[in-house]
């Protein structure tokens, strides 16, 4: 895999207050890569210092091995951004927006009409804004992300505001141009469910600190399922699953197995062989919610 963007030893500090504390990320060519924490984690300072719009109490940002934090010529117009809430001029067009835009980058004029077809807002591009619907303000918002031609776009919040529908759309977006233009994305939100559905690896900040940097399969686990049984042959289905299982442990009126994915056939086959009676079975889901919040404290 090749890396992309990495960031090292990254730390901020106001006063004494040390809002970063020695960050460290590695994202690779082709990543949708989450970057979730609760507020005030440090995730808005990190993408901020990473654009260049903060300025590091130490620490390197590396692009295609760049570092372009230290060299200014460097400064990257191979990354695009959507951070905070989308702002345009109410009173023009979409197209006039990303004109302006355009003028101050020093972009030919055409790329405009590309990346408004990008995000299926070409048709809509000589209504004013403030005909635009919430999603149609999102999608021009990645749109004038991606007018600069970057390799990588930060999206910050991206389906804020947006009903289920915009929501989706936003999602298929992001995944089309993902594998069409072989784009590089970093997605933070704080729907933790649309994060598991759409990126394939994940860093956690919590108190200006990475908490955890990996895949989302490793992440969750998902070579593993995890099952409780209730019973009150416990002692006797706890002997006959030793050695048969990962993890095992007492719950109320029954059992907590952790076996290989796939694996509850052979579980299922020793409870019928043996004639435990069973008054129910549950499969624990694994998802990024319950790791966040295991994680994090909440």
């Amino acid at each position: 895999m090749n890396t992309i963007l990495e960031v090292k030893n990254l730390t901020k500090k106001y006063k004494d207050k040390k809002v970063l504390d020695n960050i460290n990320l590695k994202i690779f060519k082709g990543d949708i890569y989450g970057f979730i924490g609760p507020n005030g984690a440090g995730k808005t300072t990190t993408i901020k210092t990473i654009l260049g719009l903060l300025k590091p109490s130490k620490g390197e940002v590396y692009i295609e091995g760049k570092n372009v934090l230290k060299e200014k010529e460097n400064n990257p117009s191979n990354i695009g951004a959507m951070i905070d809430y989308p702002s345009f001029y109410q009173n023009l067009t979409g197209y006039k927006n990303l004109m302006l835009y355009a003028n101050v980058l020093g972009l030919d004029s055409k790329r405009i009409n590309e990346v408004l077809e990008m995000v299926s807002l070409k048709d809509a591009k000589n209504k004013k804004v403030s005909s635009y619907s919430m999603g149609m303000k999102q999608r021009l918002a990645v749109a004038r992300a991606f007018l600069s031609n970057p390799k990588i776009v930060i999206l910050d919040e991206p389906t804020n505001g947006l009903d289920p529908e915009g929501v989706k759309d936003m999602r298929n977006l992001i995944k089309k141009l993902a594998q069409n233009g072989d784009i590089t994305f970093i997605y933070c939100s704080h729907i933790l469910n649309e994060v598991q559905n759409l990126c394939n690896r994940v860093a956690m900040i919590n108190k200006g600190k990475i908490v955890r940097e990996d895949s989302m399969d490793n992440l969750l686990n998902s070579d593993k399922e995890q099952y409780n049984i209730t019973t009150f042959q416990r002692n006797k289905l706890k002997k006959l699953l030793k050695n048969k299982v990962l993890k095992m442990k007492d719950i109320e009126k029954g059992l907590f197995i952790e076996i290989k994915k796939g694996d509850f056939k052979v579980v299922n086959k020793i409870i019928g062989e043996e004639n435990i009676e069973i008054i129910d079975i549950s499969k624990n889901s694994n998802s990024l919610e319950d790791y966040f919040m295991k994680e994090v404290g909440l």
